[in-house]
């Protein structure tokens, strides 16, 4: 992280604010090649298993605290210049007020590696009626909305967060979650659940959203294990459940040591209201950080998947990456 300096201290009436404008900024850009054998793709016509991917991540952030321990912060994240985070912030005793697309319970209580992207876990496959996540966010980088965290009280923490979907739809999102994070037996556990619901957008595109995700993670010494279950259900305009993407994502990640972390990831995701197609995709993931020096890693991941559908497809992939973080 590099922290800017853009301005001499400042002396703000409002607040008793008085500090030095300083703008954090950090990130990483990652490149990967990733190849891989599968049974739904011929390699004719200029096809081919094989490519490069290149992704960055900028991030600007900063705050400012008033002589009543009031914080105001602000972030704008890019990711790879398609995907952006923006967020005005205001913490305290009382706990946290947002107004972005950031800070939402589907964002910040979710623990699936997949989700949050901790490996370089690529998958080239598009697998129709399924996930290859267990998450249920529906606001991310995608709505702007405001949300309310309370203070941590005996382990527990609690987030709602209400999006605006803009003047073409109504579905207007709503994200409520939960945590609890306590010491047992010399081991750190934490569990959350999360709901996260949305309207149907025009009142008649049959396309009404009920989700919800619980998970558990346990951490002792180099080992860390979790377990998240989402089940994402779109409803008619009649309120009935067409489909129900279920998906259940089991890791453990090993710390070696202080350069390197090897896990193993297991997703397995169907949807039992799809009848026609039956979609089911059992995925494993085998995979590794190293790092190389302070800023330098290295990444590698196996990718091994059976999914069935309206076209079956098996096979793996691999994925070698390096990435520089600032």
């Amino acid at each position: 992280m590099r922290k800017v300096l853009l301005t001499t201290t400042a002396l703000v009436a409002l607040g008793g604010i008085s500090a030095a404008s300083a703008l954090d900024i950090k990130g990483y850009q990652r490149m990967t090649y990733s190849s891989w054998d599968d049974t739904a793709s011929t390699e004719t016509g200029g096809n081919n298993d094989s490519k490069f991917d290149d992704y960055t991540r900028l991030q600007f952030a900063h705050s400012i605290t008033t002589d009543a321990g009031l914080t105001a912060s602000m972030r704008y994240r890019i990711n790879n210049a398609a995907e952006n985070y923006e967020e005005i912030k205001l913490s305290g005793d009382f706990g946290s007020l947002a107004i972005g697309d950031f800070t939402s319970p589907g964002n910040f209580y979710y623990n699936s590696h997949v989700f949050n992207g901790t490996f370089v876990d690529d998958n080239a496959q598009t697998f129709d009626g399924v996930s290859g996540s267990a998450a249920a966010s529906l606001m991310a980088a995608t709505t702007v909305g405001v949300s309310y965290e309370t203070p941590s009280i005996s382990g527990f923490t609690a987030m709602v967060a209400r999006g605006d979907s803009g003047t073409t739809s109504v579905a207007d999102p709503t994200e409520v979650g939960l945590t609890y994070s306590a010491s047992m037996g010399g081991a750190g556990v934490t569990a959350h659940v999360i709901q996260a619901t949305a309207d149907d957008s025009t009142g008649a595109a049959a396309d009404e959203q009920d989700n919800l995700e619980y998970g558990l993670t346990i951490k002792s010494g180099p080992i860390d294990a979790r377990y998240t279950y989402a089940s994402n259900e779109t409803k008619s305009a009649a309120g009935v459940t067409t489909n129900d993407v279920q998906t259940s994502e089991y890791s453990v990640t090993y710390k070696a040591s202080d350069a390197l972390t090897a896990a193993v990831i297991i997703t397995d995701s169907k949807d039992p209201k799809d009848t026609t197609n039956n979609p089911k995709l059992d995925q494993t993931i085998f995979a590794a950080n190293y790092t190389i020096t302070k800023g330098l890693r290295l990444q590698a991941s196996y990718v091994d998947f059976d999914y069935e559908g309206a076209t079956n497809n098996a096979g793996s992939q691999t994925n070698v990456a390096l990435r520089i973080d600032f």
